[in-house]
Formats: C-alpha cells, sequence, structure tokens
C-alpha cells in the first residue's frame, strides 16, 4: 500500500496566487488555443462562433487543467513502454475524435505559418495536449482540427429539407456543457440566408429567443454574466424556495434561462416572493431583470400540456426597453405635427369654392399684390385641434392605465401620413407590467377610448353638418366619396345621419369614376371624427408592437401572436390594394413595429374572461371600420 502511494505523486491544491496566474495565462492565450483546451478538458464550447470561449469560467478550466496533470502524472509512472504512454496521450486528446476516411494534406507554409502562431503561447497549453509533441506536430493537430470543422459545416448542406434548416443533426438538442452554454448548434442552410435569417453558429433555442423578443432584450453589454445568475440562484431563487431549479442556468442572446417548476400557487405569487426577496440585494437589484416565461424550446422527449407548458425563469440586464432615442422621436414627431396640419388644410382645399379662392390669393402674391392666406389658417385650426384632442384621449388612456399598473411608458411619437396626417402614434414600455392582464388593459384602452371619442366626435359632426344652411356648408372640408366608402362603420353613420344615399353609388360604367371625383362636405369635426377613428382602428390591428399585437400578445401568448401577425399583415396588404392609407399602415408595421412587446414580469398567469370579451368588442369595431362598404 505504501508501495502504491509513493508511484503516486502527491500535489498541494493550488494557491490563490498560482490560480490567478494560470486564468491569466489561459485568458491571455490566442482564442483558438484557449477553444483547443477548453475541449480537451471536456467542457462544451462551440468554437464556431467567435468569442463563445470567453463566456466560459476561466478558473473552472484552469482546475480542471490541474487536475488532469495530477491524473495524468498519477499513471504515467505504470507504463510499461511507449505504447502504453500513448494511451494516456489518447486520454489527454478525449476531445477529438479524428476521422480516418480522409487524410487532409498541409502545406509547409501552412504548418510553419501556424507555429510562429504558438511561439507566444504558454508552454502549460501545449503541454497539456502531450509533453512530448513539439511544436510542429502542435501545429498539425490544430490544422487538422480546424480542417475537420469546416468538413462538417460542408456535410450539413444537401438535401430538400436542408432548405428549411432541418439539418438531420444527431446532437442532442438542448445538451448543456460545463459553463451552462448550449451546445446545439447547427447551420439553417441556404434559404434562410437567402432571406437574410442569419442562423449560422446559433442553436435553436438562441433563434427562438430572438424571434419571440425583441432586440431591446438582447443587449450584450449588459447582460449578466455566469456569476451574478448563480448568486441570484443561490441568494436569491434558492432561499425563497419559490421556484425548483431542473438544470444550469442556460446562456440565451441577452441572458440566460432557468428551467424548472413554479413551486407557487401563481406565477404573480413567484414574482412577488422573489422580488421581495432581491430588494434587499443591491448588487443583483440593479444589474439584472428576471421573468417568468414559458419555455421557448421545451424538451421534445416530453409530453407537452399546453394548458400547462414548462416554465423558465429569464434573466437578462436591468434595462430591457428600447433606446428612447429622444432626438429622433422628436423630429419625427415634428414631421408628425407638420403632416397632421397638411391634413387639416387638404380637406378645405378639396371644396373647389374655396380651392378657386385660394389658387386667386395665391396669383396675387405671384403678381407682387396684396394677399392673405390667413383665412385658409382660421377654417383649418378647428379641424386641427379636433383632431388632436382626439388623439389625446388615445394617449390619456394609455398614460392613465400605465400609471394606475405601475410601469413607465415613453412619451408619444407621432408617426406622419400625408393620407391620414399621422399614421400612428408610439407609446414604448420603459419599464415592463407585471403580467398579462396590465398588458392587455394598457393595449386595449388607448385605440378604444379613442374609437369612442371618434364615433362621438363623428356623430355630432354629422348633426352638425345635417343642420347647417346651404351657405354655410359651402365653407366645409370635404372628404372623397372613395375614401368614406372604404370604413363600414363611418360610412354607415354618416349614410344614417345624413340620409338620403348619400353614400350611394349607382350601378353603372360610371360607378368608378363617380367614387373617384365626388366629395362629401362636413363639418370639421365629423372630418375630424371620421380620421380619427381609422388611425386608432389600425391601431387595433394585432401585429407586432402595435396596441392589437399587445392584445394579441397577451391572450394567445408569444407564438400564438406571431402567427396572428402573419394573418393581419396579409390582411393589410390585401386590403391596401384599395387603400393607400391601409397600404402605408402595412409598411409601417413592417419596417417598424414588427417585433413582438417587452417580457411581462410574469407571462404564465392568463388574462381573465372579462378582457377576452373587452378585446372581442374592440376588435368587432375595427372590423367594422377597416372592412369597405359593400
Amino acid at each position: 500500500e505504501n508501495g502504491s502511494d509513493a508511484l503516486s505523486p502527491v500535489r498541494p491544491s493550488l494557491s490563490a496566487e498560482d490560480m490567478e496566474a494560470r486564468v491569466k495565462r489561459f485568458e491571455d492565450a490566442p482564442e483558438f488555443m484557449k477553444v483547443l483546451v477548453a475541449k480537451t478538458v471536456g467542457f462544451g464550447v462551440d468554437s464556431d462562433t467567435p468569442g463563445a470561449v470567453n463566456r466560459l469560467n476561466a478558473t473552472d478550466i484552469v482546475q480542471k487543467m490541474y487536475e488532469d496533470e495530477i491524473d495524468y502524472d498519477s499513471i504515467k509512472p505504470d507504463f510499461a513502454n511507449d505504447s502504453e504512454q500513448e494511451k494516456a496521450r489518447a486520454m489527454i486528446e478525449r476531445a477529438y475524435e479524428k476521422s480516418d476516411d480522409e487524410k487532409p494534406v498541409f502545406t509547409e507554409e501552412e504548418i510553419q505559418a501556424k507555429v510562429k502562431e504558438l511561439d507566444d503561447i504558454p508552454d502549460i497549453f501545449k503541454g497539456l495536449l502531450s509533453k512530448d509533441f513539439n511544436d510542429t506536430e502542435v501545429a498539425i493537430m490544430i490544422l487538422e482540427e480546424e480542417w475537420q470543422t469546416e468538413q462538417k459545416k460542408k456535410e450539413k448542406g444537401g438535401g430538400f429539407f436542408d432548405l428549411f434548416g432541418d439539418k438531420g443533426d444527431d446532437k442532442e438538442k438542448g445538451e448543456i456543457g460545463r459553463d451552462g452554454e448550449r451546445m446545439d448548434r447547427t447551420d439553417t442552410g441556404s434559404f434562410s440566408r437567402l432571406f437574410g435569417d442569419e442562423r449560422d453558429n446559433k442553436s435553436d433555442l438562441d433563434f427562438m429567443m430572438e424571434s419571440l423578443y425583441p432586440q431591446s432584450t438582447r443587449k450584450e453589454d449588459e447582460a449578466p454574466d455566469k456569476k451574478l445568475v448563480d448568486a441570484f440562484l443561490n441568494d436569491v431563487v434558492a432561499s425563497t424556495k419559490a421556484f425548483n431549479p431542473s438544470s444550469k442556468p442556460v446562456s440565451v442572446p441577452g441572458g440566460w434561462i432557468i428551467r424548472g417548476t413554479n413551486a407557487c400557487d401563481s406565477g404573480g405569487e413567484l414574482i412577488e416572493k422573489l422580488d421581495k426577496r432581491i430588494a434587499n440585494d443591491a448588487r443583483l437589484r440593479e444589474k439584472i431583470s428576471f421573468f417568468l416565461v414559458k419555455d421557448p424550446l421545451p424538451n421534445q422527449d416530453e409530453i407537452l400540456d399546453p394548458l400547462n407548458w414548462p416554465q423558465v425563469l429569464f434573466v437578462a440586464g436591468p434595462d430591457v426597453a428600447r433606446d428612447p432615442a429622444v432626438i429622433l422621436r422628436t423630429a419625427i414627431s415634428s414631421i408628425g405635427i407638420a403632416t397632421a396640419w397638411y391634413g387639416s388644410i387638404a380637406p378645405f382645399l378639396a371644396n373647389s369654392k374655396l380651392l378657386d379662392r385660394a389658387t386667386e390669393t395665391m396669383e396675387l402674391a405671384d403678381a407682387g399684390m396684396p394677399s392673405d392666406l390667413s383665412w385658409l389658417s382660421e377654417m383649418s385650426i378647428p379641424l386641427f385641434v379636433s383632431f388632436f384632442a382626439l388623439q389625446l384621449t388615445h394617449e390619456a388612456a394609455h398614460l392613465a392605465v400605465a400609471k394606475s399598473r405601475g410601469f413607465e411608458v415613453t412619451v408619444p411619437t407621432l408617426v406622419p401620413s400625408v393620407m391620414s396626417g399621422i399614421t400612428s402614434s408610439i407609446t414604448s414600455l420603459k419599464t415592463s407590467p407585471k403580467n398579462k392582464q396590465d398588458l392587455a388593459d394598457f393595449a386595449v384602452a388607448g385605440p378604444l377610448v379613442g374609437m369612442i371619442s371618434s364615433i362621438l366626435a363623428l356623430c355630432y359632426g354629422l348633426v352638425l353638418t345635417a343642420t347647417a344652411d346651404a351657405a354655410t356648408v359651402q365653407t366645409f372640408p370635404g372628404l372623397p366619396l372613395a375614401i368614406l366608402r372604404q370604413s363600414s362603420l363611418g360610412g354607415g353613420l354618416i349614410d344614417l345621419i345624413l340620409g338620403n344615399g348619400v353614400l350611394n353609388v349607382p350601378a353603372s360604367a360610371e360607378a368608378a369614376q363617380a367614387l373617384a371625383s365626388t366629395l362629401i362636405a362636413l363639418h370639421p369635426l365629423a372630418v375630424a371624427g371620421f380620421i380619427s377613428l381609422v388611425v386608432n382602428a389600425l391601431a387595433l390591428v394585432p401585429a407586432g408592437r402595435t396596441d392589437g399585437g399587445r392584445l394579441s400578445l397577451a391572450i394567445f401568448g408569444r407564438s400564438g401572436s406571431q402567427g396572428i401577425t402573419f394573418i393581419s399583415l396579409a390582411s393589410l396588404f390585401i386590403l391596401g390594394i384599395q387603400s393607400d392609407l391601409t397600404l402605408f399602415y402595412f409598411a409601417f408595421i413592417v419596417f417598424c413595429q414588427s417585433e413582438l412587446e417587452i417580457p411581462m414580469r410574469n407571462e404564465i398567469d392568463d388574462v381573465d374572461f372579462s378582457r377576452v370579451v373587452v378585446a372581442l368588442f374592440a376588435g368587432f369595431l375595427m372590423l367594422l371600420t377597416l372592412i369597405p362598404m359593400s
């Protein structure tokens, strides 16, 4: 027994100074060598993703290297000959699985270039591969590894299903390395790249997170590191016993997810317990935010119940909101005010008598004679003020709900439009709502209050139109019959109150010409009410980050909302064939609002039935408004 102990070298544990020195040498090494070392000692790392190795725990790697050195030294004296020692070498090289089917051939220049790269590498790294390998052999091993990586990339291509990213990869989905990094990295094929979907070197989980959550959640410079997440697990989650983790934290774009089970009766109770605990930890409170959400990529072997979907804690940086971009938003709103003013003047110039008067005034100005167009501005102000007052009711409802529910929103950004004055107003979330119910209330309040206010304004304006004398009507602004017929609700109210089939189109060959040339004179309040009704209805279209998209997210979840967004955009495009305003709004969503909203603190608890009823009512008004008259 003593003799056996004598053969096994006894090494002391690494001192703090030695550990720090080794960690520094590891971190200062070239990236390709760090990847090589990490693989050799058994850590999962994606060598195709630049910087992936830097997300590993360098201390754990150095400790494992030291342990392997001890293991190697302990078995080396037992080797009877060099062939036995080669078996030990095979053990140290367990991260490599080289194929004998095809051998790469490297030029002398390639080998010498790689040897030159090895000159500045500490001996500890080179010795780790094998203490008997020289620099040339190590260089060849690295070149072979790089060659095999390229071969694997090439082998992933080919076949019909590869066009859609199905590589038939045998790697187990969801496999986690020692640091919690996912190892199921795959290339998605030429089909995705053709449309700019750069999924190369991304796992399926990464892709799902990027598709379900907006870009603002992926602020990599603010993403918490592994130590912070471990501290959150140990100091907050474990101490409250509100959530039972089932795996190590998994790295995802912008943060980490922790799989497990909710030990509380509801998602709201879990968030409340974790909030109370983290409130006492300033370090964590200021550096992370966390959300209880549905697992974006559950284990495929599990039998999934849609009503009891697996839950995860998504741990991100402290700020997941959009960049405020105050200067840009102010500039856009300024243009929006300008186009809204233009939209208030244009209906008056559609009145032929007013247009003739304005033309005469402009001709006088061109001739250098005194001219005055202030009368046109004075006539337009009531329409301009009425329209903005109606939009203000929309935004006031949003703000009231946000304040009552305890989350913050930005100042509205007015999106310009030459057709309706403004296309929409964007009110972004600065902090996350507590749950789906709060998001649903916030989303529906603005457009629903705006639509009801617009309907009241439209009806009162129509009454004023119907009771005005002929001389007064000649000073009213006008809207084309084609625009008024693009809304079943708005057009129906006009037909109902003004009567005499004012919006009817004769079933004849002249019908198209009538639609293009006929103008209906309306009181300025009626014009403001009609345009505002359409603008508020468009805001309820369930797509992306619009109010309707937020409402859809609250009711149907993230995956369901994505499908509804696709259907909504297709419908808008079809309606846009007959309506420039609808087509413009389609483009606005695609380029500016296509992402889903930032995560809610609790995305597990569903909205109650009363919110569904309100959403159905709002959706009914939206459809009535946007579907053209038959």
